[in-house]
């Protein structure tokens, strides 16, 4: 069918709400042939060419990270949510009901948890691909006949790779469309529930980058650091959850300036590390400071070794 119209033959005065699921129902179908596409044509004529030892540096992952594992869900979601209000409509005639998709945006968070590790593998594969693209002859022809093949649809490389990202972003946009054109109250309601579901599994993708990114830059800090040779060190930093900050600071002992250290921020701790020039690590000068037992207090203007750079005094509780 190429419109609702040809499938709801009873009269409603909510054309603008059946057009708005319409498109639901329609770029849904879209999105899941456009993901085939990409499972069936590209994905599966790189794993072709690995049979005889050709683009074995490409693998799929690491053009595509998960996309098969989305896939799949998504045509799980067709399955038992949108195909089944389709086919009411197609047997009855009746306008499309909104409340058949409550229960799959309800549960976004347990049917789309692969959009979490795809969202983060997103820009690696975008950076994975350009290198290919500027220093692999054989993956340039590899990706201008995926390119240009029939079966692609016009459809770029770096445009399969952003379909995922796009169509769940989309889904708020669609289901406020529905809403806008709806007048029951009790319909309004649960579409605001399916709003709020789906929304808070688009922050779970944000806060699950956002965790990520931490942990590989505290990966990264801890690559730098020397090890430190008293008892618990290695302890305290396994402790730490999150990395903050890498800054520049000066360390003073009663207000004589000592040396110029790297004072690496945490959500626990604040690590003070010196360059170790020829190696280019950090080695720990004075054990982990606990944030919660350190107050800062400002200096007085020109107290540091400069008016420009920003000082401070860290005091510790004494300790028995």
């Amino acid at each position: 069918e190429s419109s609702w119209t040809e499938l709801v033959k009873s009269h409603t005065k909510q054309r603008h709400q059946q057009a708005a699921l319409w498109e639901f129902v329609q770029t849904e179908l879209i999105y899941i042939n456009k993901l085939k596409i990409i499972k069936d044509l590209v994905i599966a004529a790189l794993v072709h060419l690995h049979q005889y030892d050709v683009l074995q540096e490409v693998k799929p992952n690491q053009l595509f990270s998960n996309l098969p594992s989305i896939l799949q869900a998504h045509q799980l979601f067709w399955q038992e949510v949108v195909y089944p209000m389709l086919q009411e409509v197609r047997r009855t005639g009746k306008p499309f009901d909104p409340m058949r998709l409550e229960a799959g945006c309800l549960q976004f968070h347990e049917r789309f948890l692969a959009y979490h590790h795809y969202c983060w593998e997103e820009e690696n594969n975008l950076e994975f691909t350009r290198k290919q693209m500027e220093s692999n002859p054989h993956f340039l022809a590899f990706v201008q006949w995926v390119e240009k093949h029939p079966q692609g649809e016009r459809m770029r490389l770096g445009d399969m790779q952003a379909k995922p990202h796009q169509r769940i972003t989309k889904y708020p946009l669609l289901l406020k469309a529905v809403l806008k054109e709806t007048q029951e109250p009790h319909v309004q309601r649960a579409l605001r529930a399916m709003l709020t579901s789906v929304n808070s599994f688009l922050e779970s993708i944000n806060d699950f980058m956002q965790y990520k990114d931490e942990q590989l830059a505290l990966y990264i800090s801890a690559q730098r650091i020397e090890g430190y040779e008293v008892e618990g060190i290695n302890e305290e930093i396994d402790k730490v959850k999150r990395y903050e900050a890498t800054r520049n600071v000066y360390l003073f002992t009663h207000n004589v300036l000592q040396t110029e250290v790297v004072a690496l921020l945490f959500s626990d701790v604040l690590l003070l590390t010196k360059v170790q020039k020829k190696a280019e690590r950090l080695k720990v000068v004075r054990p982990p400071l606990a944030l919660d037992r350190m107050n800062c207090v400002p200096l007085k203007d020109g107290s540091g070794p400069s008016r420009n750079h920003e000082s401070f005094v860290s005091r510790f509780p004494q300790t028995h």
